[in-house]
């Protein structure tokens, strides 16, 4: 039974409203009577109505002034104002504190009836949700004394306890929800969102929800069952979280059969989401979820992907020859081949944040003009830490790269040999290699050496020495010195250019140098 107070200076009408309405029948009972605001008030410091009728003109305190004084004093009362016709506008400004409705005098028996049935679903409704969060607060208390290893309940018994708060359930399991980049504690969308789970789990016992900093912690009571129980929880946070879905991440702990056995269900919840970075997104993370790359056979074997000068090279190459194609697999094979073996966050991070700037600094700026990235440079390496799983660090970097290749001038070259030896004559000072090339081309290194020996009818290496001779041979007559020459067109160490130079030109490069001056002068 809710309470209802009368308050109206008419004597017959409020024994009248007594009288003409079955109270009991609709789930009421009149607790008292006032014929002014000050009685009421009176009245209501012994006991606050759930229900007041009041009236608007009475003397002394009216019910305009009534009602501001119970909204002031924090009175938990739903309010019907009852007023005559000439006071109907001035009956209007009591919406301003929350009344459920205004009537006419004469009160119509049917329509204060109605109103009253639908006053009494709504408190109704407002008492469940409160017990429940009064229930939730002690609920909590216990599952944050665990979690946190209070000396609260020491010597408490843990089964008397789980049952004293309606939590004696055949399993626990602990889900952790994490919004990383934003700050729980400021955020009002979090707060938001973890209203609504107490909303969907606590109402009818299906767990217990609060906040363990930084994370929303959600203690079930019916354990996930198989990937489909994962899944469907996992929707159904992304359909309450709203807004923020798109920065949630879940994980879930093993499944435990005691109430103080759930810290060991949090810390591997807690672990997982560590290392969400190394997960696929779009699921709650478990002990059976696979790591992105856990599967070593699905990853290269090549173990110089592990050296990032060598990754930076041969991505370097792939967008200057414009091979888009063979981007993604280079920076997934050596993505994968990092995590596999125990790299860390972090350290992938800074690997692909090394690759991506060594590759723009090296880059003609023309091609990130033609790109029509919609940023600049700094930009794009900015977000690289802001992929939050190494498939997105992947794909975020390799769609960039891609676009930059894309943009490589090679559209008068009619075939890979001609770009090839395109690609020779201005990379001829590096460190080349008919392996790396391969690669870059997709191909084994002894089919293109063949291809190379048939279209330039000279195997690699001796095309190669003949290219950098041939640019040692302009600095030199240029004036340059030869351990520079030497240096500037790939040879590290002089003598070994000395001889290759005397081999193909059959004279020193001091002597042809001299040579050259002398064929000057005499002009």
């Amino acid at each position: 039974m809710f309470t209802v107070m009368i308050v109206d200076d008419e004597p017959k009408l409020r024994l009248g409203l007594q009288s003409l309405i079955p109270w009991q029948e609709l789930g009421y009972e009149i607790m008292g009577t006032a014929a002014n605001g000050n009685e009421a008030l009176r009245v209501g410091e012994e006991q606050i109505p759930d229900v007041m009728l009041v009236d608007i003109r009475m003397p002394g305190m009216d019910g305009l002034q009534l009602l501001q004084e119970i909204r002031r004093r924090g009175w938990d009362t739903h309010a019907v104002v009852l007023s005559g016709y000439a006071d109907f506008e001035y009956a209007r400004e009591a919406l301003q504190y929350g009344v459920e409705g205004y009537l006419l005098k004469p009160v119509n028996r049917e329509e204060l009836s109605t109103l009253l049935l639908k006053l009494h679903g709504q408190i109704s409704a407002e008492r469940l949700t409160k017990r429940v969060h009064q229930e939730a607060k002690s609920q909590e208390w216990a599952v944050y004394s665990l979690l946190s290893g209070s000396h609260d309940l020491v010597n408490v018994s843990m089964d008397e306890l789980a049952e004293s708060l309606g939590m004696d359930w055949p399993k626990y399991q602990i889900v952790l929800i994490a919004f990383p980049g934003l700050h729980p504690e400021e955020d009002e969308r979090i707060r938001s969102f973890r209203d609504r789970l107490v909303t969907a789990y606590a109402t009818d016992s299906q767990g217990v929800v609060l906040y363990f900093a930084p994370y929303t912690v959600l203690l079930l009571a019916n354990t996930l069952d198989g990937e489909l129980g994962r899944a469907n929880l996992y929707r159904e946070l992304q359909m309450l979280s709203g807004e923020i879905r798109s920065q949630m991440d879940v994980a879930a702990g093993e499944t435990v059969l005691a109430l103080d056995q759930i810290p060991n269900s949090f810390r591997t919840a807690r672990s997982l989401l560590e290392r969400s970075f190394f997960y696929d997104k779009g699921r709650v993370l478990t002990l059976e979820t696979p790591e992105s790359y856990r599967q070593t056979s699905s990853c290269s074997k090549d173990n110089s992907l592990l050296d990032g000068e060598e990754v930076s090279f041969r991505l370097y190459y792939l967008v200057d020859v414009g091979h888009a194609g063979a981007i993604h697999s280079l920076l997934d094979e050596a993505a994968g081949l990092m995590a596999v073996n125990g790299k860390g966050e972090t350290e992938i991070r800074e690997q692909f944040f090394y690759l991506a700037n060594e590759t723009l600094r090296k880059i003609s700026p023309r091609l990130w003009s033609e790109s029509i990235y919609p940023g600049e440079p700094a930009q794009f390496l900015a977000g690289i830490y802001s992929q939050r799983f190494i498939r997105d660090l992947v794909s975020y970097v390799t769609a960039v790269m891609e676009r930059l290749a894309r943009c490589a001038d090679y559209t008068s070259r009619d075939n890979e040999m001609k770009r090839l030896l395109d690609f020779i004559e201005r990379h001829h000072y590096e460190n080349l290699r008919l392996e790396t090339l391969a690669g870059l081309f997709n191909y084994s290194s002894s089919y293109l050496g063949q291809l190379f020996k048939n279209h330039t009818g000279e195997y690699f290496n001796a095309y190669l020495d003949r290219v950098r001779i041939g640019k040692a041979k302009e600095l030199l007559t240029q004036g340059w010195k030869v351990y520079k020459v030497a240096e500037k067109v790939g040879y590290s160490n002089a003598n070994y250019f000395h001889n290759k130079f005397k081999k193909l030109e059959g004279q020193s490069p001091s002597s042809y140098q001299k040579k050259s001056v002398r064929d000057e002068y005499s002009l």
